[in-house]
């Protein structure tokens, strides 16, 4: 029998392809455009098909989706579409003689992402249909007597569609009913309870002295056909969840953010054309932003100071300078603040409007930074804050960025430090190139002008 996940992959190739030729057809046959292109768009189509269902893999629309919302699903199929198409014209650019239209792209974009995602709303409701008539249903039976099975019978309990049955619960120690959300306790030997019961799925987790008995149960069944899931005893906050296989010995990194790199080749090849784009576009901005630095007061146009950035190492940041040249190094060692006497009326002006942060446009080509990410600081106050602020260095597990999160919440100058963290902690736990997306959008809004811009 054809199982769920490949039977998904045929009918995505499906979509595509037919999304890919309708974007042809409507292109070149309802619309004026170039011709003789049929043998160009044929060859594309593997890329297209191998790109997309890569992306997709990447997005775990290919797992079950049992315990996953509607609109997580939607959104994922769109971000894991537009994360492809992106690439698409990436690839395009680089590799392409032939020169392929914008408006094919994005006419292909359109019908495949509502294709996408009316098929995963059609088979989500087959499967509801399907599972309220008592077939497809994942039988599960509770092993032990982990905090960490309440909280996974309560998520799984929230998705009415999941069709995910409890059998019963066994070895509980003494739970009551209400602790065991009225799943029934089940007693005898493990053999005859899946002999009886015919659980398809087992989920264990024990806590305090009785934790041995995990790796025991484990031991003793681990031939056994049926899956045996493990929900392991952690009393500590995760950025990541990356789990590595060292010689058969389960490795977890608890502070190393589960990025994909998919995605962030996306986010850094994609900022870079932008930047170097933007540098172009807005090149009489920088023209006229510098001669007013000159004019304003007498030193170099541009200010570089050092800050902290990927994986804790320094490099130079810069900005146009906004203040009169100090006399004493250690007076550039400041927490930006309103009131300070050095700086200058334009210098004012630049700083409410965010225009001295332009040149920084260099450090994303540099690949030091990137155009979204948590701002970097001096490493004066990275050494200061490392011992007061618990889980501050995590916010160098990614390029600092010209925007981000923080900012765009207001958070800027001297506000609120604990929160600024939060935001980008929030950021890296939460990383999408869509959540790039929505910021570069804010920061129009939101980042260029500012109460806390000074």
């Amino acid at each position: 029998m054809l199982n769920l996940s490949l039977a998904q992959k045929i009918i995505d190739t499906c979509i595509i392809l037919i999304s890919w030729a309708a974007a042809y057809i409507v292109r070149f046959y309802f619309l004026s455009g170039q011709q003789g292109l049929g043998l160009t768009f044929l060859k594309i189509s593997p890329f297209i098909v191998l790109i997309t269902l890569y992306s997709f893999s990447k997005a775990s629309l290919y797992q079950s989706m049992r315990l996953s919302s509607r609109f997580k699903e939607i959104y994922s199929v769109f971000r894991a579409n537009t994360s492809a198409s992106i690439f698409l014209v990436i690839l395009l650019y680089f590799t392409s003689q032939e020169r392929i239209s914008r408006a094919t792209i994005l006419m292909y974009y359109g019908i495949s992402t509502v294709l996408l995602v009316l098929f995963r709303i059609t088979a989500r409701n087959i499967l509801r249909r399907v599972r309220e008539k008592g077939r497809n249903l994942r039988h599960v039976l509770i092993i032990g007597n982990g905090q960490a099975l309440i909280d996974y019978i309560h998520i799984a309990r929230r998705f009415k569609d999941s069709g995910i049955r409890f059998i019963g619960w066994m070895d509980s120690h003494g739970r009551s009913q209400e602790e065991k959300v009225n799943i029934p306790e089940l007693t005898g030997t493990f053999e005859n309870i899946k002999s009886s019961k015919k659980p398809d799925a087992i989920i264990i987790s024990y806590e305090g002295q009785e934790s041995y008995k995990t790796s025991k149960f484990i031991a003793e069944h681990y031939n056994d056909v049926t899956p045996i899931q493990v929900l392991p005893e952690l009393n500590y906050s995760m950025v990541g969840n990356q789990i590595e296989d060292f010689s058969g010995i389960p490795v977890i990194s608890v502070n190393q953010p589960n990025l994909n790199p998919y995605e962030l080749l996306l986010k850094y090849g994609g900022g870079f054309i932008l930047t170097l784009t933007g540098c172009i576009c807005i090149s009489p901005i920088l023209f006229f932003v510098a001669l007013g630095v000159k004019l304003s007061s007498p030193g170099p146009i541009l200010f570089g100071q050092k800050r902290v950035g990927l994986d804790g190492k320094e490099f130079l940041m810069w900005k146009f300078r906004s203040m009169r040249v100090a006399d004493d190094s250690k007076q550039t060692q400041e927490w930006s603040n309103k009131e300070n006497p050095r700086k200058t009326k334009f210098g004012d002006f630049i700083r409410k409007t965010s225009l001295d942060e332009l040149p920084q446009l260099l450090n994303v080509l540099k690949g030091e930074m990137t155009l979204v990410g948590p701002r970097p600081e001096q490493p004066f106050f990275v050494e200061k804050f490392r011992h007061e602020i618990p889980g501050y260095m995590l916010k160098h597990k990614m390029k600092p960025g010209m925007t981000g999160w923080a900012q765009v919440n207001g958070l800027r100058g001297d506000t609120d430090l604990n929160k600024r963290i939060e935001c980008d902690i929030y950021y890296i736990k939460n990383w999408s190139l869509w959540l790039d997306v929505k910021i570069l959008f804010l920061t129009i809004f939101k980042g260029f002008i500012n109460k806390n811009a000074y």
